[in-house]
């Protein structure tokens, strides 16, 4: 039980798994246990929920679920880690880029298979772009160094290059210190360009697109030359001094100009395709058309008005279960944890709901496609803000993009409908251009909202409520013993 091999036993039902799965909840009960109930050391739960015994064993022998990788400690259940042990885990959960790569590229397993019929695979550079991560990763940084792989001491490098703001040049002549410090059999890249390429073919890449200090038009399309707003006047760059000074000394140096404003944009189309890289996937993209249960309860977006309304409505785009349906959310957030500081951005996420209940929730398939700067939100102005994404919609929608599938083989127009967006009230509003404050503010009565502006108050209130009654119910036609109208 010490290196603990079969908790990686991916059918999760072989005799030797099951009797290391229940080895493992004595163990826990004795030293872990807090009112009949253990912390779930599965892949969904990671030690953040606590189930009882029955419910642990359900969701540790479960195929799509299983250990949390990497946890062959179980520190979390009573067991005192050993100094040199310790050491050991700290760096494998530090360095899991096995697990990176899973992430990034939405595959189970990196040894999966990626080509069809006859080993041929109409997206071979995406897949030999896979198979190149892969052994990076388990390339070693130089000889000997068990710590650091070629892949991971880039990321972590890089991620340095970030945080503190390294020039180009000061990080190509840190690779060249290095190179030099180490053994010659070292695989350190050569300069920042090479390392910046192996990053970009992570897909960890975006595109930058300035805008407008006040939200009003984004630098890209008809507006990609203009150096001011046409709406505003406003300068495309921050202001900036003709002069800079150096030693006390003034010089006509100019710095480069800065955007005031920047919008980062993701593009959806190539993650889409990676859904379907993986034939797990591939088929999990299937389930809401032949692995749901028509039982007439609601347990996952399918079994909803709005989407059988849809598959009536739009034939064509239902007759192929894999074409991808999509969910939008957006609200901001204050990235600097502290509520001194006033700032709100937007990340607009983007969730596919052809996946089961228990994958489509999951943050690895959740996908960012805007990230809309601060300092302040966009308000009304998030149209404008999301031009990109609701152009690379629309071509999805009418155009598709040719996918390889990687389940059944073959290649396939991919479609894309948004279903639905995700928001508190407020950003509704601002989502849908429909005001959730005023006289109308109800988005479904619309015109028909039943309001009344209070004269001494200055706001609207909303009267009437016992419309919303059941028509049989003894309140709905009485309003005398409901305020009503100042009655």
């Amino acid at each position: 039980m010490a290196h603990r091999e079969w908790m990686g036993d991916e059918s999760k039902q072989s005799v030797e798994y099951i009797q290391g799965v229940n080895e493992f909840l004595e163990f826990a009960f004795q030293n872990s246990e807090i009112n009949g109930k253990i912390m779930c050391p599965c892949t969904n739960c990671a030690n953040c929920h606590s189930y009882s015994r029955r419910i642990v064993y359900e969701h540790l022998t479960n195929p799509r679920c299983g250990f949390l990788r990497g946890y062959r400690r179980w520190v979390f259940h009573g067991e005192k880690p050993t100094t040199s042990s310790t050491t050991t885990e700290r760096v494998e959960m530090e360095h899991d880029m096995d697990g990176l790569i899973n992430d990034i590229f939405v595959i189970d397993s990196i040894k999966e298979p990626f080509c069809g019929e006859g080993g041929r695979n109409p997206d071979v550079g995406e897949t030999s772009k896979i198979y190149q991560f892969v052994r990076e990763n388990e390339q070693m940084l130089y000889p000997n160094c068990r710590k650091y792989s070629k892949l991971s001491f880039i990321i972590h490098f890089y991620h340095l290059k970030c945080l503190h703001g390294w020039s180009d040049k000061s990080f190509s002549m840190l690779l060249d210190l290095l190179r030099d410090v180490l053994s010659e059999e070292n695989s350190l890249p050569k300069s920042y360009y090479e390392t910046k390429k192996i990053i970009l073919g992570l897909g960890l890449g975006y595109k930058k697109i300035h805008a407008c200090l006040n939200d009003y038009i984004l630098y890209w399309d008809r507006y990609i030359n203009d150096q001011v707003c046409p709406k505003c006047g406003t300068s495309r760059w921050k202001p900036k001094d003709e002069d800079v000074q150096t030693n006390g000394m003034e010089t006509s140096q100019k710095r480069k100009n800065l955007p005031s404003k920047i919008l980062r944009w993701f593009p959806l189309k190539p993650r889409l395709q990676r859904l379907f890289m993986s034939s797990k996937v591939a088929e999990s993209m299937r389930w809401h058309h032949e692995g749901r249960l028509n039982d007439c309860l609601l347990w996952h977006p399918t079994g909803s008005l709005a989407w059988k309304e849809f598959d009536a409505r739009y034939p064509i785009f239902s007759s192929d279960p894999r074409n991808v349906r999509l969910g939008v959310a957006s609200d901001g957030f204050n990235p600097f944890k502290t509520m001194s500081i006033t700032h709100s951005t937007w990340p607009v996420m983007v969730i596919p709901y052809n996946l089961p209940p228990w994958m489509c929730m999951k943050q690895s398939f959740f996908m960012l496609s805007l990230l809309i700067p601060g300092p302040k939100g966009p308000g009304n102005n998030i149209d404008v803000y999301l031009q990109p994404l609701v152009q690379e919609l629309q071509d999805l929608w009418e155009n598709g993009i040719e996918t390889f599938d990687a389940y059944k083989k073959e290649t396939f127009q991919l479609h894309v409908v948004i279903m639905w967006t995700i928001n508190d009230f407020p950003a509704y509003a601002n989502l849908s251009g429909w005001s959730t404050k005023g006289q109308y503010a109800c988005p479904c009565c619309g015109i028909e909202t039943t309001s009344r502006w209070l004269r001494h108050g200055k706001k609207f209130c909303y009267m009437c409520h016992r419309h919303w009654l059941a028509p049989n119910h003894k309140w709905r036609l009485n309003s005398k013993i409901l305020m009503e109208h100042g009655s």
